[in-house]
């Protein structure tokens, strides 16, 4: 069950999605949208934290149907990549293609909108 913690500091956030990746907790989502039905391709964005998504991104994706969806990836780090997390998301949308993943350090994100650019149009081609 989730602490309820919900912190703003950096550290102690990443402390507490380390504590729920360690337990495999689906966290809530506070509230999902209605249908994904419409979309053929999503972009799913997240920080990389201990080499993976948050448990929250997982709760999103368990939530819909992901069968003959297209799916890209994309992340910030601070080191590691996309990490693991790619792996994980082909593992948990089964029925739904992964698409090539981008990842973009932290730090850099303020100056990665032409990179960005390039990705979602090569993505979509």
């Amino acid at each position: 069950m989730t602490s309820g913690r919900c912190p703003t500091d950096y550290t102690e956030t990443t402390e507490v999605a380390q504590d729920e990746l360690r337990r495999h907790e689906r966290v809530p989502v506070k509230h999902f949208k209605e249908d994904l039905e419409s979309y053929d391709v999503i972009f799913v964005g997240y920080p990389n934290w201990w080499g993976t998504m948050p448990m929250v991104v997982v709760t999103f994706l368990s939530h819909y149907n992901r069968a003959g969806k297209k799916i890209f990836p994309f992340c910030t780090n601070e080191g590691s990549g996309l990490g693991s997390s790619v792996r994980q998301l082909k593992a948990l949308a089964k029925g739904a293609e992964v698409g090539e993943g981008f990842a973009v350090r932290g730090t850099q994100a303020e100056h990665a909108e032409a990179a960005v650019t390039a990705w979602v149009k090569h993505s979509l081609q």
